[in-house]
C-alpha cells in the first residue's frame, strides 16, 4: 500500500523526467542481470560492499548482504504488499521473479504476507492488466506510480519504450534507492500527490497513465476528490487507475487480528460505497468511471472477483472486495 505522511502528504527525491529512449529493453535486462550477478557472488561468499554502480547509468546503488528495514505507519504497510507478491510468486500465482529477491534480501519478517496471496495476486494482475492496455496503444506513453513503495511493476511491464515516475515518501525512497538501480527512463518525483507538483515534469500533450495502488484509503475523501479534480484538470485526456475499500471491508478487517489488521483499522480513512462512485463520476473532468476486470485465469480468486465485477453496482460495493476503477478524463477540445 503506498505510502503517505501524517498529512496526507506523499512525498519522495525527485529529479528530471527522462526523455530519452537509450538501448531501452537491453539496458534494463543488462543492469538487472548484472546486479543480480554481482549481488549473489558477495553474499555466498560471505562479504559485503556498501557501493556499487548500475552499470552504463552512471547510477550508483548501495549492495549490502542484508538490507535493514525501519519503517512505520503507513510506509510499513507496503511490507505487506511486497510480502504477498514474492508469496504468490514462489507458487506460481504471479510472474514476478524481483519481488521474491527482493524479500530475500530485506532484514524483515514476511512470515504475516501469506494471507489472501491468491487475491491479491489477482488485484496486481488487474493494475499490470490496466497499464499493459494503456502500453499497446501509447507504447513510448508515460506511467505515474503515485505511493508506489517497493512495488517491481517496471520489471514487470518495461516494453523497452514506457517512461515511468515514481512518487513517494522518502524513507520508502532511501530503502528503494538500496535495490536495482532506476534505468534511463525512470525518475522519481519529491513533493506531495495531493498539491500535484509531480505533474510539473510531464508534457499534458503525452499520453499519461497514473496509478494508485493502495493509496487513497489512507487520503481524507476531500483529498481523493480534489486530487482526482486536479488530475483532470492538469492532464487532460490522461486515465487514473485505482483500488478502493469498500466500507464493508474494513469490519471484516476489525475481526482480524495481527499487525496489519491494526494499521488498517487505524489508517484507513476513506471507503467507498455506490454513493462515492457516483460523487467521483460528477467531478469535473471526469468523462467516464468504470470497474477494470482482472484477466481471467483458471482460477477460484479470479473467476470470483470477476463474477463479483458482473453484480449490480450497489451489491458489488457491498462485498468486502477491494475492487479496481478506471477514470478517464475528458480531453481539451482542439475547437
Amino acid at each position: 500500500m503506498g505510502p503517505v505522511g501524517d498529512a496526507g502528504r506523499v512525498l519522495c527525491h525527485g529529479c528530471v523526467h527522462p526523455r530519452a529512449l537509450p538501448s531501452a529493453r537491453s539496458e534494463t535486462a543488462a543492469r538487472r542481470v548484472e546486479w543480480r550477478v554481482r549481488t549473489r557472488k558477495r553474499v555466498r561468499a560471505g562479504r559485503s560492499i556498501e557501493w556499487g554502480s548500475a552499470p552504463g547509468s552512471g547510477i550508483t546503488i548501495s549492495i549490502v548482504g542484508s538490507i535493514p528495514v525501519d519503517l512505520s505507519g503507513v510506509p510499513e504497510t507496503l511490507l505487506g504488499n511486497l510480502g504477498r507478491r514474492a508469496a504468490a510468486a514462489r507458487i506460481g500465482a504471479l510472474k514476478d521473479p524481483l519481488a521474491v529477491e527482493v524479500v530475500d534480501r530485506l532484514d524483515y519478517d514476511f512470515a504475516h504476507s501469506t494471507r489472501g496471496v491468491r487475491l491479491h495476486a489477482v488485484r496486481v494482475a488487474t493494475f499490470d492488466g490496466a497499464v499493459r492496455s494503456f502500453l499497446g496503444v501509447h507504447p513510448a506513453g508515460t506511467v505515474v506510480a503515485l505511493g508506489e513503495g517497493l512495488e517491481t511493476q517496471f520489471w514487470r511491464l518495461d516494453n523497452g519504450r514506457v517512461r515511468w515516475l515514481t512518487v513517494d515518501l522518502p524513507e520508502t525512497m532511501e530503502l528503494r534507492g538500496r535495490l536495482p538501480p532506476d534505468g534511463p527512463r525512470q525518475s522519481s518525483h519529491s513533493g506531495s500527490a495531493l498539491d500535484l507538483g509531480w505533474v510539473d515534469g510531464l508534457s499534458p500533450a503525452d499520453p499519461t497513465l497514473v496509478t494508485a495502488q493502495g493509496l487513497f484509503p489512507y487520503f481524507q475523501r476531500d483529498q481523493v476528490h480534489r486530487l482526482i479534480a486536479g488530475i483532470a484538470q492538469r492532464l487532460p485526456g490522461s486515465v487514473l487507475v485505482f483500488d478502493v475499500v469498500p466500507e464493508v471491508m474494513l469490519d471484516m478487517v476489525r475481526r482480524a487480528s495481527g499487525r496489519e489488521r491494526d494499521l488498517a483499522v487505524t489508517l484507513w480513512t476513506w471507503l467507498f460505497n455506490a454513493h462515492e462512485h457516483a460523487l467521483i463520476s460528477a467531478i469535473p473532468g471526469v468523462e467516464k468511471l468504470r470497474d477494470v476486470a482482472p484477466p481471467l485465469k483458471r482460477d477460484l480468486a479470479s473467476f470470483g472477483i470477476a463474477a463479483i465485477g458482473r453484480l449490480p453496482r450497489r451489491l458489488r460495493y457491498s462485498l468486502p472486495v477491494i475492487q479496481v476503477l478506471q477514470a478517464k478524463f475528458r480531453a481539451v477540445s482542439a475547437h
